[in-house]
């Protein structure tokens, strides 16, 4: 009886035993975020701390799209890159004054200004089309605005160049290239967007500094260092917070790609749909990198709540994670 009753004993203890074990595997939690989502500002929505009111006269307000504004301008540049390259090699001779467009050359660059000039005019811009959202994930737009700020900088110095009296059509142009930027940031599409505008709204002020240094214009200057100043903390963020998404090498732990309870944390609780967005195809790596069987239930999980999304872009992103394979991480590996 005795020997019966303990092989009971010992039969109930190895069920239980396999028990823990299997819900160990199976019901693991998954890696919390560390500080570099937890730290102040990584989690909230950033913006320039300024309004665009302490360098442009107003806001932007009329009503419209800007999107089909800057799709024109984009239309005319491609139709005239040829044209463009030859135009803008020119750029910095012309900015030394040692060079003069021509007629011909300052009217191309007006045709595409002026949907440029219409575009940022306006108060509200959807852009960004996610049906292209493919590996390397690089969002097109972010070089076709790249692309399209040379025209204003090159009427820029062209203007500025002529003296006063050109120095309040080169301050327009960057007035413009302000704003397309801001709508650049304000759609919060991708995080790609976000800190092109970013950059472009930097570049603006550089220049804007140096025209209202030679017009003499030192309040103005004052106004424009102010507004940049604010965006150094924001910029700083993003670009952190890009390199926490897109770690796609060895972590100190000895794990590869970005840090699970990151991606989690930035999916769940980012309040910037760019960087939400930049998270959820971030998925798409963690479930083919992590470890943890909590971590790759909990990347399905989000992956799944991501698919339902009412967001266009939010989904499609959710779509790419979901499509990850093992073939399209190695093209992305190699990309980055």
């Amino acid at each position: 009886m005795g020997n019966k009753l303990g092989w009971i004993l010992a039969g109930i203890f190895g069920v239980v035993v396999t028990g823990v074990l299997v819900a160990s595997l199976l019901f693991s939690s998954p890696t919390p975020p560390t500080r570099a989502t937890l730290g102040k500002g990584m989690l909230t929505l950033q913006k320039p701390r300024q309004s665009l009111t302490l360098i442009l006269p107003a806001e932007p307000a009329a009503e419209g799209n800007a999107a089909d504004d800057y799709q024109r301008a984009w239309k005319l540049y491609d139709e005239n890159t040829e044209a463009l390259k030859d135009i803008f090699k020119h750029y910095n001779d012309v900015a030394k004054d040692k060079y003069r467009l021509t007629d011909d050359d300052v009217a191309l660059l007006n045709r595409i200004a002026g949907p440029i000039s219409a575009g940022a005019a306006k108060k509200e811009m959807t852009y960004y089309s996610p049906e292209k959202m493919e590996i390397p994930y690089w969002p097109a737009e972010a070089n076709q605005f790249q692309s399209l700020v040379e025209v204003p900088q090159m009427l820029f110095v062209h203007y500025a160049g002529k003296g006063h009296q050109g120095y309040p059509a080169a301050e327009k142009c960057m007035f413009d290239t302000l704003a397309m930027a801001n709508h650049l940031i304000n759609e919060r599409a991708r995080v790609d967007i976000v800190r092109a505008g970013i950059g472009l709204q930097k570049s603006v002020c550089e220049l804007l500094e140096q025209l209202y240094d030679r017009w003499e214009k030192p309040e103005r200057i004052r106004a424009v260092r102010e507004y940049r100043a604010g965006l150094r903390d924001i910029s700083g963020i993003y670009t952190d917070l890009y390199a926490v998404i897109w770690k796609l090498e060895r972590r100190q732990s000895g794990a590869f790609g970005p840090n699970p309870g990151d991606i989690f944390n930035l999916v769940e609780n980012h309040a910037d749909r760019a960087v939400r967005v930049e998270a959820i195809l971030a998925l798409g790596v963690v479930k083919l990198t992590c470890a943890s069987k909590g971590d790759h239930r909990r990347a399905r999980e989000l992956i799944n709540k991501k698919l339902a999304a009412d967001d266009p872009i939010e989904q499609t992103a959710a779509k790419c994670a979901d499509a990850l394979d093992q073939e399209g991480f190695d093209r992305l590996v190699n990309a980055k």
